[in-house]
């Protein structure tokens, strides 16, 4: 019964996603002689390049009927069949609708990086309910913020729409001409580790797919790789400024346009995600978890003011996150975790607490004298952030992680909670 409703919830969900209207409206950009842009037909861009005889489509937006809608817009401006189709990567939001484009009576070459993997092609129950909570599906329309990268998209997915890679690319850049327009498919690993961006060299037109946004670099939703490596994307960035281009156009947000702008903001981003990765390793070897991490750094005032980093996408704080996780894994590095309160247990342990009106300090000693060693644990890491200073805190805690030693079974646990009690008694006057 509870597998049922929960099936039921999770269709209901899709069916109010899919069916929510875009939160822009489409249109066809103009970014250079021959190269357009479709913006706002979903959450994701396209582009066309228009060759001599042919033209390239490169991504294919998130479904069905936005690559539909996109692909009848180009039609005005652009009419012409399609020789290729590139993949700037693998998250099924850029690239579910290539044969709405294309057709399916003569198919073109996919182009691909060799690690091409196709994303997103199924979302459980969990993942599709925090997506419609960040969408702010279940509000009104005057509760819901409106969002930058990633505006509601419309319409269904369409089996057969999504074309797979045929030509794989190798190597760090690969140069070829199709339909007479000389192109470059340069690797560039960043918020997905099988990215490349696409360089125009005659026209000087950057397309970057999703590694450049004019917003703060996140992924709440867990779109891109969780192992990102934001040094690496900083070195995809680098080599991006390199080519010195006049146009940028993203796989979210509008075109920049200037070489100066667009190097400024490629410059910002690759600055910013340096830091927060210098910044999150030189905290965790300070003995700081994710939550102190996440509350201590901030950017410096002249990335803060950057335009291209307002929090409106992601934040710093959940970047700081994912630096320390990807590192450091689940642990935060507090001994008493390692043998944590399950979240109920500890709300009617507060709860007790409350209602028997006692101070932190006289739990903490009724705890130890009741050899309740993970609550004393607890209470103890509390008085440390209240009172660092005071030592008695340190030495009741090192008792408390010393009376959980004893209980647990495992060698490794046992070993880290005696090692933090001994740390704690050196430490102490």
């Amino acid at each position: 019964m509870i597998g049922q409703r929960i099936t039921a919830g999770a269709l209901a969900a899709a069916l109010m996603f899919f069916s929510a209207s875009s939160a822009l409206a489409g249109e066809i950009v103009k970014a250079a002689e021959g190269v357009y842009a479709a913006i706002g037909f979903g959450p994701s861009n396209s582009v066309v390049v228009a060759g001599e005889d042919a033209a390239i489509l490169i991504d294919a937006h998130h479904a069905a009927a936005a690559a539909e809608e996109a692909a009848a817009a180009y039609r005005e401006v652009v009419d012409l069949p399609f020789a290729a189709v590139i993949y700037t990567h693998g998250d099924r939001s850029h690239v579910a609708g290539a044969a709405a484009f294309t057709g399916r009576l003569l198919l073109p070459e996919v182009y691909a990086r060799s690690n091409f993997s196709l994303r997103r092609q199924t979302a459980g129950v969990e993942a599709l309910r925090r997506r419609q909570r960040q969408k702010g599906l279940l509000l009104d329309d005057g509760q819901r913020s409106p969002t930058l990268i990633d505006p509601l998209p419309k319409g269904v997915d369409a089996p057969g729409r999504y074309l797979p890679p045929d030509q794989w690319i190798h190597g760090d850049r690969f140069r070829l001409r199709l339909a007479g327009v000389n192109l470059e498919l340069i690797a560039a690993p960043g918020e997905a580790q099988d990215h490349l961006y696409v360089w125009l060299p005659e026209r000087k037109v950057l397309i970057t797919g999703a590694n450049f946004h004019q917003a703060f670099p996140g992924s709440l939703d867990g779109i891109g790789d969780h192992e990102t490596d934001l040094e690496e994307w900083a070195r995809s960035l680098d080599r991006m400024r390199a080519e010195r281009a006049e146009v940028l156009i993203p796989g979210h947000t509008r075109p920049l346009f200037g070489a100066e702008a667009i190097d400024r903001a490629l410059a910002d981003y690759a600055t910013a995600l340096r830091f927060i990765e210098v910044a999150t390793l030189r905290g965790i070897d300070g003995g700081l978890g994710p939550d102190e991490l996440a509350a201590a750094i901030r950017l410096p005032p002249l990335l803060a003011a950057s335009e291209v980093l307002a929090q409106n996408h992601g934040t710093l704080e959940w970047a700081v996150r994912s630096v320390y996780a990807r590192h450091m894994g689940w642990f935060d590095g507090e001994a008493a975790e390692l043998v944590s309160f399950p979240p109920r247990t500890l709300a009617w342990r507060l709860r007790e607490l409350a209602e028997r009106n006692l101070t932190l300090d006289a739990a903490l000693d009724g705890a130890l004298l009741l050899e309740d060693y993970r609550w004393a644990a607890w209470l103890a890491d509390q008085l440390m952030q209240i009172e660092p200073d005071e030592a008695r805190h340190a030495e009741r805690k090192a008792r408390a992680l010393e009376g959980m030693a004893v209980e647990v079974d495992n060698p490794q646990a046992r070993n880290y909670l005696l090692s933090a009690a001994k740390e704690l008694r050196l430490d102490l006057p």
